[in-house]
């Protein structure tokens, strides 16, 4: 199937009339919150267990693994299966599972932490899957940026909920029973609401065989250079959201002198570039999706050389905003184009895409932020960089060279900019 799109569209407004795929982002948002919620109860739970910060990490390092095995097998379960069933049946085992979570060990916190993943990756090829039969095709971008905002515009709230909540503690020798009792709650709520949704059921094959459908859809790939287009770009894009995670707390404190209070400001305003992409999205697509995408990673590369070697806090501040909406443009474009490429594989094209957004985040993590932790400085052209510079403008570079070698592959599929509203 061509990355095709018909001509009408919806914009925000006009998808939030759309009742399913106003349901299912109400879903969505109520697991999302309950999920962040999850996430800082399993932090501080591992903490109260053991007083490490490296059992903190473990815990984190858990949730990052799943995605090399799991997002596959749920891309295949999302074409196999019905993928409202699916979500509601992952929907309550999470709920099950995390209200065990309270009275746990560390070695069953881990194991907790790490199944409640699987069934996340599980979960996610079925929704983004879903989503492209709620809405008109050229809606696509918009519905995956409303998406988007339900799952990170949570962070806030959770953050302040699990502060409330953490204070009720009716049970005292399980202080984060509540929080965590609550997470498997809202999944309960996500599953009923979910189950009201009126999702087709495509060209669903019973019958698929895993293994076979694994070896479809990496022979499609193999084919395809749009596939592989793709692949580079969302790769080093995540790839400079991961560099972003590891060497920005470093590069405020010590690149620019600042403190927690900078680096708390750094976020928010990359926050605020994100919600700024979600707007400037419907914008930014009348130039051709794969056009906005492109243009998107290499605007995340062309910040991070910026910050590297001009380090002013009042330019990195600037930067935040820019790199935040050029990252959220190309997280949503990439899912959109996924989400385009073949119907009948796209369960499993998009469980993938998953697969690739975890890897490349914790790679620019781990990898580009060890590399920058590991050097004192640098001499360039006159200029004397710290590893927290280096680290950023060797992430940028690699993105845009992963941008020029994804940019003539993937524009040969340009769809047609949608018409107006």
């Amino acid at each position: 199937m061509s990355l095709r799109q018909d001509r009408a569209s919806d914009g925000g407004t006009g998808l939030l009339r759309r009742g399913p795929f106003r349901t299912l982002l109400a879903g969505q948002a109520v697991s999302s919150l309950g999920d962040w919620v999850g996430t800082l109860a399993f932090v501080a739970a591992a903490y109260d267990l053991t007083g490490s910060p490296a059992a903190v990490g473990g815990v984190l390092v858990i949730r990052l693994l799943p995605p090399l095995l799991a997002a596959p097998l749920g891309g295949v379960l999302a074409d196999r299966f019905d993928r409202r069933r699916l979500m509601v049946v992952t929907n309550l085992v999470m709920a099950a599972l995390i209200s065990l979570a309270p009275f746990a060990g560390l070695a069953l916190l881990y194991a907790i932490a790490f199944a409640s993943e699987v069934l996340a990756m599980l979960f996610l090829p079925a929704r983004d899957s879903a989503v492209p039969d709620l809405v008109p095709p050229a809606s696509l971008p918009s519905a995956n940026g409303l998406v988007m905002a339900t799952s990170y515009g949570a962070i806030p709230i959770a953050a302040a909920l699990f502060s409330g909540l953490r204070m009720l503690t009716p049970l005292p020798e399980h202080p984060l029973a509540i929080p965590f009792l609550f997470d498997a709650a809202t999944f309960v709520v996500a599953a009923v609401v979910i189950a009201r949704i009126p999702i087709p059921r495509g060209r669903a094959r019973p019958d698929l065989p895993v293994m076979e459908g694994l070896g479809e859809a990496l022979s499609f790939a193999r084919r395809s250079p749009e596939v592989r287009g793709l692949a580079v770009g969302m790769g080093v894009s995540m790839l400079g959201g991961g560099v972003m995670f590891a060497v920005g707390i470093a590069y405020v404190r010590e690149t620019l002198g600042g403190g927690d209070v900078e680096f708390g400001y750094l976020v928010a305003l990359w926050g605020v570039g994100m919600a700024a992409g979600l707007g400037a999205l419907r914008v930014l697509v009348r130039r051709g999706e794969v056009a906005a995408f492109r243009a998107a990673v290499a605007a995340c590369g062309g910040v991070l050389i910026l910050m590297g070697l001009a380090p002013f806090t009042w330019l990195a501040f600037a930067a935040a905003v820019v790199f935040g909406l050029a990252f959220a443009v190309a997280v949503m474009l990439a899912m959109t184009l996924v989400q385009r490429l073949d119907e009948d594989l796209r369960g499993r094209l998009v469980g993938a895409a998953h697969m690739l957004f975890r890897v490349a985040l914790a790679v620019g993590a781990l990898g580009i932020g060890g590399l920058a932790s590991g050097i004192e400085a640098v001499e360039l052209g006159g200029l004397r960089l710290d590893g927290n510079q280096v680290g950023l403008a060797l992430g940028g570079v690699l993105i845009l060279l992963g941008a020029t070698a994804a940019g003539p592959v993937t524009s040969r599929a340009d769809p047609p900019a949608p018409g107006p509203a």
